[in-house]
């Protein structure tokens, strides 16, 4: 069980600004095994997609694999109920989203910023069907619980918010966002150990990675659109 005060923090900050940064909030040695075993495969995925020509990458340079069936298939690290079931995590979800039998766990994936790739697009995580309809107040109903694999540095295509834009529509923030001359974006400098949560509906995206490194991340939904249990 959080601290109830710690908790209060969180979730004040989580509120105003759509996402909380919990430092030192896994251990560095799991963090650095959890890179070590995903590593070589999105290396491997990244080749073949190279070679084959597939059409899976999200943007230039940019790569996001299911890491639930090698957590199965593996063991290890990836399958540290730390990650998966973190029961901070699932403490402030049932804060944040309601009742554990309301919500479920999406899917688990691991997103990777190779060398080279540029800005992404400004882009919500939610999608339209996740989204409840009409122009009721923001209610959250998604959540992610991010991982960095590597430190997050100006260099190697750390992840960039805009603060509140969660409690904006859905709608809104799809539309011309990308035409807004001015936006005044976080850039989060993170360390081995230290976690995001977020509001799956503000807008984000990542930075470029001029570093010589594929910057990695782990990314675990929680969603009241998600089948309990999932």
């Amino acid at each position: 069980m959080i601290d109830p005060v710690q908790k209060e923090r969180w979730l004040r900050e989580f509120h105003l600004n759509g996402f909380v940064v919990l430092r030192d909030f896994l251990p560095a040695d799991l963090v650095r095994a959890m890179h070590a075993q995903l590593l070589p495969l999105v290396r491997g995925e990244y080749t073949r997609i190279e070679r084959e020509g597939l059409q899976r990458l999200r943007a230039p340079g940019r790569l996001s694999l299911d890491v639930s069936r090698y957590a199965e298939l593996l063991g290890g690290p990836l399958s540290d109920p730390l990650y998966r079931h973190n029961p901070v995590i699932e403490e402030l979800a049932v804060d944040i989203l309601g009742p554990a039998e309301s919500w479920g766990r999406g899917w688990s994936q691991v997103e990777c910023a190779f060398p080279g790739c540029g800005y992404m697009t400004w882009h919500p995580d939610q999608t339209p069907d996740e989204t409840p309809p009409g122009n009721a107040p923001h209610r959250t109903v998604r959540l992610t619980f991010n991982v960095p694999l590597t430190e997050w540095t100006w260099a190697n295509g750390a992840m960039e918010l805009l603060p509140a834009t969660h409690l904006h529509a859905r709608a809104f923030l799809s539309q011309n966002v990308q035409e807004i001359a001015h936006l005044y974006p976080v850039r989060l400098d993170l360390g081995l150990g230290d976690a995001l949560l977020r509001d799956g509906n503000g807008l984000h995206r990542g930075s470029p990675n001029v570093s010589e490194e594929p910057r990695l991340m782990l990314d675990q939904t929680y969603r009241t659109a998600a089948r309990p249990g999932a």
